[in-house]
């Protein structure tokens, strides 16, 4: 037996197409036999306490969607998505001079990688390395590492 009326079902795959990214079409009728299959569940609701972090990355860091903000001791690095590229923005603490919005691709294994001529800066969730021409000349411990779908 369904337990959704029509117009709910329809409005809860709408909602859990949204939230997945999942592009659905619908028409006036639809396989309820299917649809009733969905029920809630702690392993198929969707989490919408994540959904609700998404944050925005600053203005000064060219906006978009926060992929990632790290902080390290020296510098506090943001990674913005931007129709659908992703950007490196890097500011010192010291002096508030930066790299703004180069960009950026992940490495599986490596991390966040970013590179600016003969500099290469590497960006995990424990360190930040500073490159030139191949050789580290600067490391530093994250000390924050927030993702643009945490707390």
């Amino acid at each position: 037996m369904n337990i959704y009326s029509h117009k709910q079902m329809k409005s809860l795959l709408l909602t859990l197409a949204t939230a997945c990214g999942t592009a659905l079409s619908f028409t006036t009728t639809f396989n309820s036999a299917i649809a009733s299959e969905l029920t809630a569940s702690t392993n198929s609701v969707v989490n919408s306490k994540t959904i609700a972090q998404v944050r925005s990355c600053p203005k000064y860091a060219g906006g978009g969607r926060l992929a990632a903000q790290i902080e390290t001791r020296n510098f506090l690095i943001h990674f913005c998505n931007r129709r659908g590229k992703l950007f490196y923005t890097g500011i010192s603490k010291r002096d508030g001079k930066g790299i703004y919005s180069l960009p950026a691709y992940t490495e599986e294994g490596t991390g966040y990688v970013v590179k600016n001529g003969k500099y290469e800066y590497i960006v995990t969730g424990a360190s930040l390395d500073i490159l030139r021409n191949g050789k580290v000349i600067q490391s530093e411990q994250v000390i924050k590492y927030v993702s643009g779908y945490s707390n």
